[in-house]
């Protein structure tokens, strides 16, 4: 019979095996700055493209259940065709059944996008939990060329924590026990383990996280707030990120008001000061 430390060193070779069969990154490509269409919650997927393209984002991190003609697969394919501008990575709800990952996937190989990612069902949510772990290595053997991914929910940690509101909290369980990849988001994570545990041993976890979500926090526990608003150190993550090449995607994802969201120019405004806060600190 195995011992603890024995079963953790196999589901480390089982997981190094599992990650090792998908398809590398180019040395020494930059990571790609992706607009999350969650953002925007409500806007037509048209002038969400014109936003993104008009300040300068690389591409979309396309959130399917937010938006009723992201849903429409050739509709998004002209788009993309029209502005000439790619879709990434397709973002599925936390209710996520047969039925949106089917129309996910022919997204992804109707505009090339190489990765799905999922948003974490809450603890009860026992439907949308065991679609997901019923059905990953199916989706797995069938797509070898996309990575699935799982979006680490609120108040998430590297590893257990005593009573999870949200399936998936446990980051580490993510890539070992489901051998799926991390869609990190930071302002999920609580401040302390973000800026000391996970900032310490990031190069371990790079090769298992193929998109970063990043947005900032504040002391009262605020999430999802715009990168520079907060007290998140966002610049050194990017920082590292840069001197470890890492090559996928940083998508931001963040809560913008409804009285911002009423103003076209004052969303463009916001979207601008999103990218050149990456131009200023990692570009």
């Amino acid at each position: 019979m195995q011992t603890k430390k024995e079963k953790e060193i196999s589901l480390d070779t089982v997981a190094k095996d599992f990650f090792s069969t998908v398809s590398g990154d180019p040395k020494g490509k930059k990571a790609e700055f992706l607009f999350s269409t969650d953002s925007l919650s409500g806007y037509g997927l048209d002038l969400v493209v014109e936003l993104a393209q008009e300040a300068w984002f690389d591409g979309l991190d396309l959130a399917i259940w937010k938006n009723f003609d992201a849903r429409n697969v050739s509709y998004v394919k002209k788009l993309c065709q029209k502005h000439d501008f790619p879709v990434k990575v397709i973002q599925v709800s936390s209710n996520v059944n047969e039925k949106e990952m089917t129309k996910a996937l022919d997204l992804c190989y109707a505009v090339g996008a190489d990765t799905i990612s999922i948003n974490a069902p809450q603890v009860f949510n026992f439907r949308a939990y065991n679609y997901i772990v019923d059905n990953l290595p199916r989706l797995k053997k069938d797509n070898k060329d996309i990575r699935f991914t799982i979006i680490n929910p609120e108040d998430s940690n590297i590893f257990a924590l005593p009573i999870p509101s949200y399936r998936f909290s446990n980051i580490v369980e993510i890539i070992r026990k489901y051998l799926c990849y991390v869609g990190l988001d930071v302002s999920n994570m609580d401040s302390n383990v973000f800026e000391s545990d996970f900032m310490r041993k990031i190069k371990d976890f790079l090769p298992y996280i193929s998109v970063f979500y990043i947005s900032d926090k504040n002391k009262a526990g605020k999430d999802h707030m715009l990168p520079g608003d907060g007290i998140l150190n966002l610049p050194l993550l990017l920082k590292k990120l840069k001197d470890l090449n890492y090559a996928r995607y940083i998508s931001t994802k963040v809560t913008i008001s409804k009285a911002d969201l009423a103003d076209t120019d004052k969303v463009k405004f916001l979207m601008k000061k999103m990218r050149k806060y990456y131009e200023e600190n990692y570009l």
